[in-house]
């Protein structure tokens, strides 16, 4: 009967099968592709995203190599084409014009080959493991994930150099911790990599548990030599080892900044790429440890400073809450030829920023004599979507019974998705305004 035969009639094969979809190395994009127009390997998938973001420029390198070709070998198909010998005027013509093209050709290939080079380091960089920071309140395990991972979830900065250059250097160490709270709301993570093998915990006097506490702004390499060999194949040369090296990446790990020889200046990186993700409101109160007693003391000497700035039209009063030393960090902008505008000028009527207001303030004792303080900055005219500013201040003072005096303050825009054109650097001379130059179209990054 028909019931029979179909019962009869297996469904599915009795002897299992295997249907081989593709060798295993078939689809493995970081796979190195020779690319001719680079004379080298490149990353298939370096290559893939540049030809989606780039649609006119690969034509473009084409038409140059073609009209190149064509235009120098004029003498050769001169006759063949136009029946009539090439005379002298024609052919010096054509291969001046060959030669032109072959320059614009050569732009416009160097400019592909810088990208995907950037493109390689970038996509080489998510492959870096770090270990995450947690509460250890919560736990004490760090989980362990590739910088890929993170993508859109975290923006990476990460610091090469031995122990003196990454705890003993002002500029990096003090900076970054005492923009640490600022780390957190920018969503972003530094990673520090030792390259004679110490660890931050040696490093005396820089990492106080108390004002650190879980510092949840501070990854770890989880293998050191990984990122230790990153930066060394991504430097220029190899004889700056050595060197104080460093890194950024944003969201979507993209490279925003690098360098090397030099530290980075992590305000001016705040302001321009890692502006705020959390929410800051103008009724914040200052976090400060309640074993801290010295915080409060510079809570008020920078209440004292804003009082003055937004409210008192005497230079003499600010004069006096700062010390009588000119900083470096104006003297660089004066010396490239900036201006500086002395107290009197700046505590104007017109001038001062009257009713302004500060919130979320910070303090990080650097040691008994050396402290800063950072703050928020809402201006009265800017409106509920206005912008905000980032406020840096360094205290100094001779012994501990001795007053804190202000060396430096530095503010900087820093508003979620806008980008700082400038920033402000006073000391008790008076302030100087560096602006940013106009963006370039190029394609460095990633250290070297």
């Amino acid at each position: 009967s028909l019931n029979s035969k179909r019962q009869s009639t297996p469904l599915l094969p009795q002897t299992p099968t295997t249907t081989r979809l593709y060798d295993a190395n078939q689809f493995d994009l970081s796979k190195p592709t020779y690319d001719l127009l680079s004379f080298r390997p490149i990353r298939s998938d370096a290559l893939l995203r540049y030809n989606s973001l780039n649609q006119s420029e690969p034509l473009r390198i084409n038409l140059f190599l073609l009209m190149t070709v064509s235009l120098l070998g004029y003498p050769l198909w001169c006759e063949s084409v136009t029946g009539e010998l090439p005379t002298a005027i024609p052919s010096i013509g054509a291969c001046a014009a060959g030669l032109g093209c072959g320059a614009l050709f050569n732009r416009e290939r160097t400019r592909r080959s810088n990208q995907l080079n950037r493109m390689e380091k970038e996509l080489n960089a998510e492959s870096l493991e770090i270990k995450l920071p947690v509460s250890k309140a919560i736990s004490s395990n760090r989980p362990v994930v590739r910088l890929k991972e993170l993508r859109g979830k975290r923006r990476i900065v990460a610091i090469r150099g031995n122990k003196e250059q990454l705890a003993e250097i002002e500029i990096v160490t003090n900076t970054l911790c005492s923009l640490r709270r600022r780390f957190v709301q920018s969503q972003t993570l530094v990673v520090l990599v030792p390259t004679d093998g110490s660890k931050k915990e040696e490093w005396d006097g820089v990492w106080d548990t108390t004002q650190m506490g879980d510092s949840m702004w501070l990854a770890d390499a989880n293998n050191n030599e990984q990122f230790l060999e990153y930066f060394h194949n991504n430097e220029v040369t190899t004889n700056n080892e050595d060197e104080l090296a460093w890194f950024a990446l944003n969201f979507k790990g993209r490279s925003i900044a690098s360098g090397i020889g030099e530290a980075p200046k992590i305000l001016e990186l705040m302001g321009q790429q890692l502006q705020p993700i959390d929410l800051i409101d103008s009724t914040d109160a200052a976090v400060i440890p309640d074993e801290m007693p010295v915080a409060s003391e510079l809570l008020e000497c920078q209440k004292k400073f804003y009082n003055i700035l937004t409210s008192s039209s005497e230079k003499e009063e600010m004069e006096a809450v700062f010390t009588d030393d000119n900083m470096e960090e104006v003297n660089e902008v004066i010396n490239a030829g900036g201006r500086i505008d002395g107290w009197s000028t700046c505590l104007a009527p017109d001038a001062r920023p009257v009713n302004m207001v500060i919130a979320d303030q910070d303090v990080f004792l650097s040691s008994p004599t050396l402290a800063y303080t950072t703050c928020v900055e809402f201006p009265a005219n800017a409106g509920v979507d206005g912008a905000t500013l980032l406020a840096t201040q360094r205290w100094v003072r001779k012994t501990e019974d001795d007053d804190w005096k202000l060396e430096l303050h530095q503010t900087i825009p820093w508003s979620a998705g806008t980008r700082a054109g400038g920033t402000l650097r006073c000391d008790c001379r008076g302030c100087v305004a560096l602006t940013s130059n106009p963006e370039k179209r190029t394609f460095g990054g990633l250290i070297g």
